[in-house]
């Protein structure tokens, strides 16, 4: 578990719901949990969203937004959501499809004409939009102009011709399709041509098929000097938690992990997604909120041993028992910024999930969401079987 644990801060980086209804989880212990796990490990801000049943069961919000002012956090406070930023744009690209602007199997140099290698282009011709969207595509996690030391704040502000400098001199690691690999880069790259296909902006496009269409006013690209000034949580180094470090100003790469949200936000996406898997494990209607309507095997292996049961599909992870995460099948990502981090777990089949926000991740930070998703879990497994046990003896 320690090496799961491990990998998925290097990262950061299904059935229907059932009519079984899971007892509420008592609020007062999981705040009580919060509020000594954030002492124990220093944290300045967290706030957490528990779902049960497929409805926010409630939020809150503990800590202070900055150490030195002390004014206490909301649930609209903002945070850096890092890699969840990843779903959003996985969303943005389902729209298009069935919009019938994109299609899994377009080839990238078909959208992006004459921007790779001339020299080895002929690497490149098999690239699909589909690699891009699992990470079987080959592209290095950074091209080699994006450099930063590690735990400081990424302040380059990527920009595009910075993007397509890197591209034309790009090298594939292997070619697409032949595993998977987790990338970065391979959301920038998506992320730029869902803007080249709709001319419009990345923040443009987080605007318009997510936060207007599921009423997400506080996930967002850009934020106002407003914001910045009274809603945006003070992000504190992970390795030394008194130390204010910034928010990433990542430009282009912004689709790989530069989104902001609120907990309020964060938890009524989850509530919305678990809607959506109720109806596509029960029908089969897609949605762009079914990560997982393409998924592929991840074949993850680490020290010498294969651990099965762990999958990616669009912006998402799926862990079955078999994987060792969890006890039952969860989806999940989260994200982490050396400073600002993100926790989004939840189980389509008993509609429960968890989803925190952190200015201070870290590896303790996703054990600590991981705990709460098995007493969600253990909730909802005791109350099916009690449930079938009763039904059993009428």
């Amino acid at each position: 578990m320690k090496n799961i644990i491990t990998f998925l801060c290097l990262l950061a980086l299904m059935l229907p719901l059932t009519a079984t209804e899971s007892a509420p989880i008592d609020q007062d212990n999981i705040e009580q949990q919060v509020n000594r796990f954030m002492t124990k490990e220093d944290i300045p801000a967290l706030a957490i969203g528990i779902i049960q049943n497929g409805k926010v069961v409630f939020t809150s919000a503990h800590g202070v937004i900055d150490r030195k002012n002390k004014q206490p956090i909301n649930k609209n406070t903002l945070f850096q959501i890092a890699s969840h930023t990843k779903a959003l744009t996985g969303m943005i690209a389902f729209e298009l499809i069935n919009e019938g602007k994109l299609k899994l199997s377009d080839r990238v140099i078909d959208h992006l004409p004459g921007v790779f290698p001339k020299a080895s282009i002929n690497e490149f011709k098999s690239l699909t939009i589909e690699h891009l969207m699992v990470h079987r595509s080959g592209l290095p996690t950074y091209p080699k102009n994006v450099t930063r030391i590690d735990g400081d704040a990424m302040l380059v502000h990527y920009s595009e011709e910075m993007l397509l400098e890197a591209l034309s001199t790009i090298e594939l690691r292997f070619p697409p399709d032949e595993k998977w690999r987790y990338s970065n880069f391979n959301y920038a790259v998506l992320g730029y041509v869902l803007s080249k296909i709709t001319n419009k902006s990345y923040a443009q496009l987080v605007k318009q098929y997510i936060a207007d269409k599921y009423e997400l006013s506080d996930t967002l690209v850009t934020l106002s000097d407003k914001q910045k000034n009274t809603q945006l949580a003070t992000p504190y180094r992970k390795d030394d938690r008194q130390i204010v470090t910034q928010p990433w100003d990542m430009g282009m790469l912004t689709p790989h992990g530069g989104a902001y949200s609120s907990i309020e936000n964060f938890a009524h996406l989850m509530e919305l997604q678990l809607e959506a898997y109720r109806v596509y494990n029960h029908s089969g209607v897609t949605s762009p909120l079914v990560a997982t309507q393409v998924i592929h095997d991840t074949e993850f292996t680490q020290g010498g041993k294969t651990y099965p049961g762990f999958s990616y599909g669009v912006g998402m992870f799926e862990a079955t028992p078999t994987f060792g995460m969890h006890p039952e099948t969860v989806l999940f990502h989260g994200g982490d910024l050396d400073g600002f981090g993100s926790e989004y777990r939840f189980s389509p089949e008993y509609g429960v999930g968890v989803v925190m926000l952190t200015s201070s991740g870290g590896r303790k930070f996703i054990g600590f969401a991981m705990n709460i998703m098995n007493e969600l879990l253990e909730i909802a497994v005791k109350n099916k079987k009690k449930q079938a046990a009763d039904t059993s003896t009428d």
